[in-house]
């Protein structure tokens, strides 16, 4: 039976991680990729290059969004797929219901943390991004509560501002190299 992986990316927002996830996917063979913005709005029935009303990020929201994600996960497991789940998981305790998924399948959980300079960030979030609404106060609130980077989880550590192939291209050996050894 093929190796299988659930991959978290972790970081706050505009650190790269969709950027870093786009450019990862083409070098794995059959993984899906669950992108929680895009998620949230379909789940809410919105297009996901608009923008969600704030009233839409609530705790009900949030749950709905990850169960929907832990369940389709489950399922791309059982059918012998791998799965990265593209959010900011920047709590553990938003981490712990994949970790335990993870630990119910019996396939190793893995973080993607990936961080950039603060000045970097504030100037990607000033320009408009495909998906994400996630703005200077939304990062600044992340900031915060943030626990960082995911120490309960076997995890890489990516600098966002470098060139996102050669990093994709890192991370893959890593975690080919992680899934094989475990």
């Amino acid at each position: 039976m093929k190796k299988r992986f659930l991959l978290l990316t972790v970081g706050l927002p505009g650190a790269g991680k969709t950027t870093l996830v786009k450019h990862l996917v083409k070098l794995f063979e059959e993984v899906v990729v669950y992108e929680s913005d895009v998620v949230r709005k379909r789940l809410a029935g919105y297009p996901a290059d608009r923008p969600l009303p704030r009233h839409l990020y609530n705790p009900e929201m949030n749950e709905r969004t990850f169960t929907f994600i832990r369940n389709g996960a489950r399922e791309d497991l059982r059918n012998g797929r791998s799965v990265i789940v593209d959010a900011t998981f920047t709590r553990a305790e938003y981490r712990r219901p994949f970790v335990d998924l993870g630990l119910e399948m019996g396939i190793p959980t893995i973080g993607l943390h990936v961080f950039a300079p603060e000045e970097v960030i504030l100037e990607r979030l000033k320009r408009p991004r495909s998906v994400s609404d996630a703005d200077y106060e939304v990062y600044r609130a992340m900031k915060e509560t943030a626990e960082l980077p995911p120490e309960e989880i076997l995890y890489i550590s990516v600098d966002g501002t470098e060139d996102p192939i050669s990093s994709a291209l890192r991370v893959f050996t890593w975690i080919k190299g992680l899934v094989r050894a475990l």
